[in-house]
Formats: C-alpha cells, sequence, structure tokens
C-alpha cells in the first residue's frame, strides 16, 4: 500500500471583488453575477483554473450560498459568504486535491527505492478530488522491463493511496 499524508484543503478565500459591481448610478452598485462565477474558477484552483467546469451558484442575494462545480467528473460544493456592503466575498472549500505529478513523484520514489532502477513514471487525469474511490492511471517505464500500467487508488479525504499493478509487462 502507498500511504501519502495529505491535508485536508480547507481554507478560506476572501476576494474583494470590485469588478463584479457595476454603477448604475453614483449612489447604488449592483452585484453581477456572471462576472463572479467568471472568477470561481481562479478561487478554487489558481494553479489551473481551467479544471474548473459546470458552475452552479444561486443569485447571491443571501449572506450565505452553496455552490458547486465540477473538477474533472466530480462535483465538489463551496460556500459563498456575501457579498458584503463593501462588495467583499468569501469562499469556504473543504476539499482537497491530488495532483498527478504528487502521485507520479510518490509512486516513482516507492519504485526505485524498492527496486534499486530508476523509472518515469506519468500518471493521469491532471488533478483528483481527495476523496475515496477516485483513481489515477499511471504509466511506468524503466530501462530494463518495459512499460508497466498501475492504477492509483484515492482511499479518503486525507489522500491515502492505495497501489495496483493492473497490467503486465509490455516491452512494447
Amino acid at each position: 500500500m502507498l500511504r501519502k499524508k495529505y491535508k485536508k484543503l480547507c481554507f478560506l478565500f476572501t476576494a474583494l471583488l470590485a469588478i463584479s459591481f457595476s454603477c448604475s448610478s453614483d449612489t447604488s452598485t449592483e452585484f453581477n453575477q456572471e462576472t463572479f462565477e467568471e472568477l470561481i474558477p481562479a478561487l478554487l484552483i489558481p494553479e489551473d483554473p481551467g479544471l474548473i467546469t459546470a458552475i452552479e451558484c444561486p443569485a447571491l442575494i443571501e449572506t450565505q450560498s452553496t455552490c458547486t462545480a465540477n473538477i474533472g467528473d466530480t462535483q465538489v460544493s463551496f460556500i459563498v459568504e456575501g457579498p458584503d456592503s463593501s462588495g467583499g466575498i468569501n469562499v469556504v472549500t473543504e476539499f482537497g486535491l491530488i495532483w498527478a505529478e504528487e502521485v507520479s513523484q510518490e509512486l516513482k520514489g516507492q519504485l526505485d527505492s524498492d527496486l534499486g532502477i530508476s523509472h518515469q513514471v506519468v500518471c493521469d487525469p491532471k488533478v483528483r478530488v481527495a476523496e475515496e474511490g477516485q483513481i489515477f492511471s499511471c504509466i511506468v517505464t524503466d530501462p530494463s522491463e518495459g512499460t508497466h500500467v498501475f492504477t492509483v487508488k484515492v482511499n479518503d479525504s486525507l489522500g491515502n493511496l492505495d497501489l495496483q499493478l493492473i497490467h503486465g509487462t509490455s516491452n512494447g
């Protein structure tokens, strides 16, 4: 079993979204829902906002709303607090992310250590939500044995991983 310590990603984004407000007169402002929703991907995954799809937020007229977005094929929920009188918006998430690059490095380190030879490892997809049952497919190449396909399964929301060889050797 491959075990990876992973902190649950629980953080508070605070964004002053002045551009989400459009002035209809000198004395009033109106929240622009569409502009806000366009900014959500950059708030949730600043490293790669393009991974966020299918954003759904109710009209932000209450002080707290629950929104959803898709990361790959997984729907995640997050809370939006605001807007307040100054236009401040808080986006609160409680989901973690596991990056394929981190999984690749973890798998490479484990295999290199166990077998004493250097491997190349590429895992896909680029990111998964840290929840039980999520799967990465990894291609492992070593100079003497060819190519191996591994499945790396996420065991829990802490990001603990389980490694399985799913195909035999291919010198292809």
